[in-house]
């Protein structure tokens, strides 16, 4: 992303969120502030009829339906697992990269004791910020934490605030890996496993090689690499998964689950009417801190 510019492929996640929320019978994510957090521009498209059925029709959720797959997918897997760290009594949770995500809109009140940190780029947070105050004061237990993740690490940001390196902590970091070198991922991961307790866990979603996919997921990767190239921001971060899980054992990491997008697909898409499924191109890692 530019400087002084919020994300613009934060404001399209937004909008393909509120798009199946709106629009989805039976969403696998709901979020209903979705529509009020992206861009003037995104809610002009949701609302126009023409639009609104061409996103939303058979041939397109079988095709670049995949990008609603992937972005509703990892924010229903991440949250599913919060929920479970929750019930172990972790009491920290750590959006990275927190983009237009909604949680605190959704469910801070709801659980109280939980000191939620959001984690992002100064342009970012202020654009949001200004966004939220449409919905009134900001919960007591949200705090926001700006980082620069190409000039600082994340261990260095929650130093400057009340993040307890004692207790352990839930870290989500969605939709961001993709557009990082991945050795700034493999930084930020060090750095995590660096200031955050044992027990702590961390679900982030990874791209793997476009070169090693082949037919329509192949041509899906390619037209969202096109797509972010267009919004400026261009993918750069891609793994194998071997050799990744073989770099977070090095900081410390156990892998709990390595989800293909095929995995994925089964768990939260199986037997849609809509045919909305998630790509093969990206897999959700769920890490534990074990050191």
């Amino acid at each position: 992303m530019k400087e002084g510019q919020s994300s613009r492929t934060a404001e399209a996640a937004a909008a393909l969120r509120a798009n199946h929320f709106k629009n989805a019978e039976n969403p696998v994510f709901s979020d209903p502030f979705a529509f009020d957090l992206t861009s003037k521009g995104w809610q002009k498209l949701l609302t126009t009829p023409l639009t609104v059925k061409l996103i939303n029709s058979p041939v397109l959720n079988r095709t670049l339906g995949l990008l609603t797959g992937q972005v509703v997918g990892r924010s229903r897997y991440a949250e599913d697992l919060l929920q479970q760290a929750i019930e172990k009594k972790i009491t920290q949770y750590v959006l990275v990269g927190a983009g237009l995500d909604s949680f605190i809109l959704r469910q801070a009140q709801q659980y109280p004791n939980l000191k939620i940190f959001e984690v992002d780029h100064p342009d970012t947070q202020a654009t949001k910020q200004r966004k939220l105050q449409r919905f009134g004061e900001i919960p007591k237990n949200v705090e926001f934490v700006a980082i620069d993740f190409e000039k600082e690490s994340i261990a260095d940001a929650l130093s400057r605030s009340s993040f307890k390196q004692d207790k352990p902590a839930f870290f989500s970091w969605l939709g961001t890996t993709h557009y990082l070198e991945p050795q700034t991922t493999l930084n930020t991961l060090k750095s995590i496993a660096k200031i955050a307790a044992p027990k702590s866990e961390v679900v982030l979603d990874y791209s793997i090689d476009h070169r090693e996919l082949s037919g329509v997921e192949r041509f899906g990767s390619l037209f969202v690499s096109q797509f972010t190239r267009f919004l400026k921001e261009p993918l750069k971060g891609q793994f194998r998964p071997k050799l990744f899980h073989d770099s977070v054992n090095h900081m410390g990491f156990e892998v709990a689950e390595d989800l293909s997008g095929d995995g994925l697909s089964h768990r939260y898409f199986n037997t849609r009417a809509d045919h909305i499924r998630h790509t093969i191109a990206t897999h959700m890692l769920h890490l534990r801190l074990i050191k």
